[in-house]
């Protein structure tokens, strides 16, 4: 079996809800853990780091680092 590397493992983690708010919690919580894997490859869990404790743009600018 081929193991998946990580690009190809967040790709397999629906985020885009298919039923109205909250009510589709796969989604939601597949949405938590690609924030929290951004917000941890961004160094923003860093207390030194100017963004720390700030999840702003994860989405939209995911970090240059990204494996």
């Amino acid at each position: 079996m081929n193991k998946l590397t990580p690009e190809d493992q967040v790709r397999l983690l629906r985020t885009e809800a298919r039923r109205p708010g909250a009510e589709d919690w796969q989604a939601m919580a597949n949405r938590t853990l690609v924030m929290d894997a951004l917000y941890h490859l961004s160094g923003r869990d860093n207390p030194d780091s100017t963004m720390h404790g700030l999840y702003t743009g994860l989405w939209a600018e995911p970090p240059a680092n990204l494996p």
